[in-house]
């Protein structure tokens, strides 16, 4: 059993583009919301739908973020459902052997269901939650579920570093939402290169609370784009054969995200020597 990947990419990229559409909408309304908050009409019905608007605008770009992934989730279903069905129809066709299919078959059927868990907790996540206490490799291990793809497939070696009982008191899903971005990023980078490819992502406590880095080593950052990162709608990442551009509201969102979490988000990296995308959060 095969899928399609031109259909699934342009069937992404048409989401890609009503979601960029409905976020640039979102945009304008929050620019006009904030131009009569600053002229002093600060009534609670204002307000309130600034508030509305931030919100709608971090769940556009975190299902964004997941839509840019469907061709990479529809894969990896694939990967997963073409050996359930052999196993089964190995089973039905071979008594002898119906216990290794089966249990063949069941860990294939988790494996998939692990994935739409981890997907849809955090699409259907309304933004913003209260902080809770999170265990920082457990968020790092749920964010790389949703990814689906194991990036081992692509040659991609993955590292966490931080202490295994580090836990932050945070909101996890918009965490998660940053730290998906990042590692989505981070992922298209390498993929770039030929040579090999490395994904670390570092946690750590500091004097004031948190810190999380992603770094990898593609291609790097060019110094001219270090300034322009966070800008709206600036992007480094063009369109190529089977693969949609950059639509320049990930890392812009993710600033807005940290900072109202009390925290900052920054770059480093030259061209040909990675990027580093550092986090810090106050506790």
């Amino acid at each position: 059993m095969t899928l399609s990947r031109s259909a699934g990419v342009a069937s992404h990229q048409e989401q890609l583009e009503r979601l960029r559409q409905e976020v640039e909408s979102l945009r304008g309304e929050l620019r006009r919301a904030e131009k009569w908050t600053a002229r002093g009409g600060e009534t609670e019905r204002l307000r309130a739908e600034l508030r509305s608007l931030r919100a709608q605008l971090r769940q556009g770009q975190r299902l964004a973020s997941l839509g840019t992934m469907l061709a990479m989730v529809a894969h990896e279903f694939n990967n997963i459902l073409t050996p359930v069905i052999n196993y089964a129809q190995l089973a039905r066709n071979n008594s002898t052997l119906t216990d290794k299919a089966l249990t063949k078959a069941v860990e294939g059927g988790q494996r998939a269901a692990e994935i739409c868990r981890a997907i849809l907790g955090m699409a259907r996540a309304e933004a913003p939650a209260e902080p809770e206490e999170v265990a920082v490799a457990t968020l790092v291990s749920e964010t790389l579920r949703v990814m689906a793809r194991d990036p081992r497939r692509d040659g991609i070696e993955v590292v966490y570093r931080g202490p295994a009982d580090l836990t932050a008191k945070t909101r996890k899903i918009e965490l998660q939402q940053v730290l998906l971005n990042l590692l989505l990023n981070a992922r298209q980078a390498v993929l770039e290169k030929d040579g090999p490819r490395r994904i670390e992502i570092g946690a750590d406590r500091c004097t004031d609370g948190l810190v999380l880095r992603v770094c990898d080593n593609g291609p790097g950052i060019a110094p001219g784009d270090l300034k322009h990162l966070f800008r709206p709608y600036f992007t480094t990442r063009s369109e190529t054969e089977g693969e949609p551009g950059g639509h320049g509201l990930g890392l812009a969102v993710c600033r807005e995200i940290v900072q109202s979490m009390g925290g900052t988000i920054t770059a480093a990296g030259g061209t040909g020597c990675g990027a580093t995308f550092t986090i810090c959060l106050p506790q």
